[in-house]
């Protein structure tokens, strides 16, 4: 992982997972509200790329009426289709760009995950070497997960009031934000990984990854009607192909990432489901208000032609009578 990946990604993550742990003094809990309030701050683009993605369903007619015209000329097939877009003032690419943000946070909170020490805690390397010497953890053999077994067995050293012994407090003191993390969450260890080869109760936290991206998948497509769209067979690919991954890669992390995209997904559904509602029913009443505006219009021209009528018909008379 690059220095700037970190500094710039990373820390700040971890700064904010932190803050959330200190308030609610739960790290289950705290990853839960980290994927929250990241749904929460990519609303705007959201609502952004549901839009595209709306007005693209409304422009399936067409769009299927293009290929039919265009089957056997895939340059004028692609040139009239983005005429078509121009001309609505769609991007197509737009809704997809929502789908990708979770990633690079979900790196980044790997990051934080494990190496707490570093991206949560804030210690330097140095400080990191003499508190895995303290606890008897060997950083060049540790493997990836080094800093979790650091923090898990200084968690350990904390009498009952949860403080931790001097030896400790000599090496972190004013070095960084020494804290007691329980990764245990409704009897998940969140600092472990799940292993294939050994079942056990944290299997269940990569099947639920894996089912919650496919009804996070099904429900995206339900609500943008896309089951008749040009884009059906991408988006059929991706409800089977999302949970796939999504379980391949529940048993490779730790815990708490996949409770993050757990709960992201979940997430997901549920803004899928309000912002379609509200963002088609305002564009049902623009349409609407659209609609009887023309009616209007129609009828204040069929009320001038009348007059216009009337007019003509009264001057008519006049002038027979005068005659």
């Amino acid at each position: 992982m690059g220095e700037a990946f970190g500094l710039i990604i990373v820390r700040p993550l971890g700064l904010i997972l932190l803050a959330i742990f200190k308030t609610v003094h739960s790290y289950g809990l705290a990853v839960i509200l980290f994927a929250l309030l990241v749904k929460l701050i990519c609303i705007p683009l959201a609502i952004k790329g549901k839009k595209s993605m709306l007005a693209m369903t409304a422009m399936n007619a067409e769009l299927q009426s293009l290929q039919k015209k265009y089957a056997n000329n895939r340059v004028k097939l692609n040139d009239e289709m983005q005429k078509l877009y121009d001309k609505h003032g769609v991007n197509p690419m737009s809704g997809c760009l929502p789908q990708f943000i979770p990633l690079p946070i979900m790196m980044g909170l790997y990051y934080a995950v494990q190496q707490p020490l570093k991206f949560m805690m804030g210690f330097a390397d140095d400080k990191i070497a003499a508190l895995a010497k303290l606890v008897g953890v060997d950083i060049a053999t540790a493997g990836y997960y080094g800093q979790i077994t650091i923090a898990e067995k200084l968690g350990q050293m904390t009498d009952a009031a949860g403080n931790f012994p001097a030896a400790v407090t000599s090496i972190t003191n004013g070095a960084g934000e020494l804290l007691n993390i329980d990764f245990s969450f409704l009897g998940l260890n969140l600092a472990q990984t799940p292993s294939i080869s050994h079942p056990g109760i944290i299997w269940i936290i990569p099947i639920l990854s894996g089912a919650t991206a496919f009804l996070s998948s099904f429900v995206m497509q339900k609500m943008q009607g896309t089951q008749n769209s040009p884009a059906a067979g991408q988006m059929k690919a991706l409800t089977y192909m999302m949970p796939l991954m999504s379980v391949y890669f529940g048993f490779i992390l730790p815990g708490a990432i996949g409770i993050y995209w757990i709960f992201n997904n979940v997430f997901t559904c549920l803004q899928e489901v309000v912002l379609t509602k509200w963002l088609r029913g305002k564009r049902e009443q623009a349409e609407a208000e659209k609609q009887a505006a023309i009616e209007a219009e129609k009828a204040s021209k069929r009320a001038a032609n009348q007059a216009a009528q009337l007019q003509q018909s009264q001057e008519a008379k006049k002038k027979k009578g005068d005659k």
